[in-house]
């Protein structure tokens, strides 16, 4: 796991990602490159003092949904669409009791 100093195009990034409205605070977890890390760390920097309704937030985590403290932010979803929505629907994954998490629209 690389730390988040640089960024390039052979590092991976895994993120838990949370919808609150979607699966309340049930996280899938998702891989990045290092390029689409980079441009979501941007983003999400972007929204920092502004008054924008937040949809999802992700946080820097490991493969056991362990959270690091690295990195995190929040996106509107109008940027999770752009960034993360392809990504996170194509995950699979359990909740409370076994249920699926479900997809965003």
């Amino acid at each position: 796991m690389k730390n988040s100093m640089t960024t390039t195009v052979n590092d991976f990034q895994v993120i838990s990602v949370v919808i609150p409205s979607l699966n309340g605070s049930y996280a899938k977890l998702l891989f990045l490159t290092g390029l689409e890390y980079a441009k979501l760390k941007k983003t999400s920097k972007s929204n920092i003092g502004k008054n924008k309704k937040i949809f999802s937030l992700y946080m820097e985590s490991n493969v056991n949904h362990d959270l690091l403290q690295s990195g995190m932010g929040v996106l509107t979803k109008k940027q999770f669409d752009e960034l993360l929505k392809e990504n996170y629907n194509s995950k699979m994954q359990q909740g409370r009791g076994g249920k699926l998490l479900r997809d965003a629209v």
